[in-house]
């Protein structure tokens, strides 16, 4: 396997707003503090120890605990667990909806990248300890997004009428949907992937993709933390409070918003008056502010008694878009959130809320962006000479490119033409000089031999043209194949369609070996070469 680095700016994916996310995050400094660096940690350790609560660190290794002491191969897992209750114990986080059997490949190389930060970390920063920690967004419902997967071309569905949010859903209906899957890999009795399957079980599909997710990363130690639990928001319950009594998040996006459009920024989102859902059985309500309190569906509700909810019952309240990072961030000791620059382009809006609230802003690092090419399409890449930087043109572009090159294929008859037209000449007078009899005969051969030669004229431009048809189709079907459905390969495809075999564990180590964590160029992976 080989890796090479593109600067971003060439892969033309990727707008002004995110290069500065990515690249330059001086340009945005006013909307996040601190710019991202290796060099930066220090000073973020200092101002996450200074406004960290040591019962977090007991009630997370609680929770934690008792989620991972029934899973197998967890021994990486919880040694992590154990160092986080040390002070010097931090976090690198990345997080994502529970997707249907991992989803779109970025999903795979997120998690890689805050693994291998937490490696280069550890060995640069001996004195403290860093963690790699998936947030598990199970508490959200949009199903429609996640409910399908695109693996070799094919799309595979999970159906299900269920609603609310995703992570308390039920398994009705997965079995089906996995044994689609495990059809691609049947010719392969020894595929790791049929034992991995077999962990997607239990009560809950969070349940299920925790213990997915866990098998797939067990070997590198990460820790899966899934929020929707009670005591983790029994902790967070002061935010809670706030959220409904002022709308603190609501006025404090507002007003970063305001500066966000000064510098012709894009909003990733709006916020809402209180950015609360209520969780009740196949529901996730928005909580609603008006004259009289509050709304919760049907139901009316005063101050006091949706304090008393939260009292009571705070598993019950699930923050939104605008406060989940605040959540994850009060509840973990973490120095570093690692993302998308689409989905870190809302953690630009957020920084005042996290002012409000009291809670240190982390540092943001765009994840690691890659595209996979497979022998074949590496191949065609040779084939038709193209770079790397060339993948990434418009097709329009790479047919023009190639077009032009086509003009050296062109055959210039006109010397052939010419000698033809002498030699046709000399045999006419010398058959006139011997025997005028002879000069129709001479003209006659020459008008057979003369079409002929158009005849493999003619089949000489059909090559050529055949062959250029033969480079146009083939450059447009790798663009189709490296770029689905015109976008970036990373969005679409699936993680075990670049195991063929089923052995995915091997690939895992190929790529964690290659990333980069600390590199924000846009990563090309070929496989089957050095």
């Amino acid at each position: 396997m080989k890796a090479t680095y593109i600067p971003r700016i060439q892969t033309n994916s990727f707008s002004e707003q995110q290069l500065f996310i990515s690249d330059d995050q001086n340009k945005i400094k006013e909307f996040i503090g601190i710019p991202f660096s290796k060099e930066a940690f220090p000073k973020q350790i200092e101002l996450k120890s200074a406004n960290y609560k040591k019962e977090n660190r007991k009630i997370l290794q609680s929770i934690l605990n008792s989620s991972y002491q029934l899973l197998e191969n967890n021994t990486k897992s919880i040694k992590n667990i154990e160092k986080l209750s040390e002070s010097n114990c931090f976090t690198i986080t990345t997080g994502h909806q529970l997707s249907l059997l991992t989803g779109p490949v970025y999903f795979i190389y997120k998690i890689l990248h805050v693994i291998k930060s937490c490696q280069v970390l550890n060995e640069t920063y001996p004195d403290y300890h860093f963690v790699p920690i998936f947030w598990m967004a199970s508490e959200d419902h949009d199903f429609e997004e996640i409910k399908s997967v695109s693996l070799f071309g094919k799309t595979i569905n999970w159906g299900t009428e269920q609603t609310g949010p995703v992570g308390r859903m039920n398994l009705s209906g997965l079995t089906e949907t996995l044994e689609q899957f495990k059809q691609f890999f049947s010719n392969h009795a020894e595929s790791e992937l049929l034992e991995l399957i077999g962990q997607l079980n239990g009560k809950t599909y969070g349940e299920a993709f925790f213990r997915f997710v866990h098998r797939i990363f067990a070997d590198y130690g990460l820790v899966i933390l899934d929020g929707d639990k009670k005591e983790l928001k029994e902790a967070f319950s002061t935010i809670l409070k706030k959220e409904v009594e002022s709308q603190f998040s609501f006025n404090a996006v507002e007003a970063t918003n305001d500066r966000l459009k000064q510098h012709n920024f894009k909003i990733q989102v709006n916020p809402r008056e209180i950015n609360l859902f209520y969780l009740s059985e196949n529901k996730r309500d928005r909580i609603i502010a008006d004259e009289d309190g509050f709304k919760i569906g049907t139901q009316k509700l005063t101050k006091e008694e949706i304090e008393s909810l939260i009292d009571q019952n705070p598993q019950s309240f699930s923050p939104n878009v605008i406060l989940r990072p605040l959540y994850q961030e009060f509840l973990l000791p973490n120095l570093c959130y690692v993302g998308g620059v689409g989905e870190l382009s809302y953690w630009l809006q957020l920084k005042n809320v996290f002012d409000k609230a009291e809670i240190t802003y982390p540092l943001i690092q765009a994840r690691t962006s890659a595209i996979w090419i497979d022998p074949v399409s590496s191949q065609k890449m040779e084939q038709y000479a193209l770079s790397e930087v060339d993948l990434f043109k418009p097709i329009s572009e790479l047919k023009k490119q190639l077009i032009k090159e086509f003009e050296n294929d062109n055959i210039d008859f006109s010397l052939i033409d010419f000698q033809f037209k002498q030699l046709k000449s000399d045999f006419e007078n010398k058959a006139e000089s011997i025997d005028n009899s002879l000069s129709s005969k001479v003209g006659a051969e020459f008008s057979r031999i003369e079409k002929q030669i158009d005849n493999l004229k003619a089949q000489l431009e059909k090559s050529i043209k055949n062959k250029h048809e033969k480079s146009l189709s083939g450059i447009e079907q790798l663009k189709n194949k490296l770029f689905p459905n015109q976008g970036l390969q990373e969005r679409i495809a699936n993680f075990f369609q670049f195991c063929p075999d089923g052995k995915y564990k091997a690939i895992l180590n190929q790529l964690i070996d290659k990333i980069d964590p600390f590199n924000p160029d846009f990563l090309l992976i070929k496989k089957g070469s050095e």
